[in-house]
């Protein structure tokens, strides 16, 4: 059975800490005794760490050995356009899961007046999330989540691959990824409830963003959204066993 692994701060002397809601989840929840042992991570790597002090705000490990990194993939970012906030999470929450290397919030002509501003409050609750996630996981670093910007902002910064989830057409993403063997990193830009209007269809194909798509089915938004990142990642795997084979 795999062991639990949670993010530290840092490392001092050997030694990691966990504080606030985390020590409490470890003491009162996990009831975490000295002697056991966990995973921590600095979010650079990770070691396999005893406990030596378990208090209610704080618990100490003591750092035993360094857990062997997985084999690192090419960067997904993912741009996801604001819509409800519940549906929203939950895309952090499993592509977090599922190993995206980052989440760009995008304020799109369709997303609902005001998410932008209310974005704001939930940044750091979709932080979160995304730690949680990473625990439950067991990813070796966090995701990084940006604060939300107009389209053209983010869109227009984005560097290397970058793909347009369309519903409206375009590439089916499977054989556009197989194509194009392992690139250094991949965008994928997710459209709100709703889709894209045809101006920003527009612009983002003249900005080099590729319309890719699933099918012919149309998908939630959500949906749409975790099966395009398993097909991204699933690629990437695949290249990376036939590589070392």
């Amino acid at each position: 059975m795999a062991r639990r692994r949670f993010f530290v701060d840092g490392f001092h002397h050997h030694k990691a800490e966990v504080e606030g809601d985390e020590a409490h989840h470890l003491t009162r929840v996990l009831r975490v005794e000295r002697g056991q042992l966990y995973e921590v991570s600095n979010n650079e790597e990770a070691w396999l760490a005893e406990v030596v002090e378990a208090h209610k705000a704080r618990v100490v490990f003591a750092l035993k050995e360094r857990v062997e990194a997985k084999p690192v993939l090419p960067p997904l970012r993912l741009y996801v356009a604001l819509f409800k906030f519940d549906h929203l999470e939950w895309i952090v929450e499993k592509g977090t899961e599922m190993g995206a290397a980052s989440f760009h919030f995008v304020v799109s002509e369709r997303s609902e007046k005001g998410l932008d501003r209310a974005a704001e409050k939930r940044i750091e609750r979709w932080r979160k999330i995304a730690l949680e996630a990473s625990q439950q996981s067991r990813r070796d670093r966090l995701p990084v989540l940006h604060e939300a910007v107009r389209l053209r902002e983010a869109a227009g910064a984005a560097e290397g691959v970058r793909l347009l989830l369309d519903e409206e057409g375009g590439a089916p993403l499977l054989p556009v990824m197989q194509a194009g063997g392992t690139p250094e990193g991949v965008n994928l830009m997710l459209g709100p409830e709703g889709g894209w209007t045809d101006p920003e269809r527009e612009w983002l194909v003249a900005k080099g963003w590729r319309r890719v798509t699933l099918g012919a089915t149309i998908l939630r938004a959500e949906t749409a959204a975790i099966a395009a990142v398993a097909v991204v990642q699933s690629v990437y795997l695949t290249s990376r066993v036939i590589e070392a084979q």
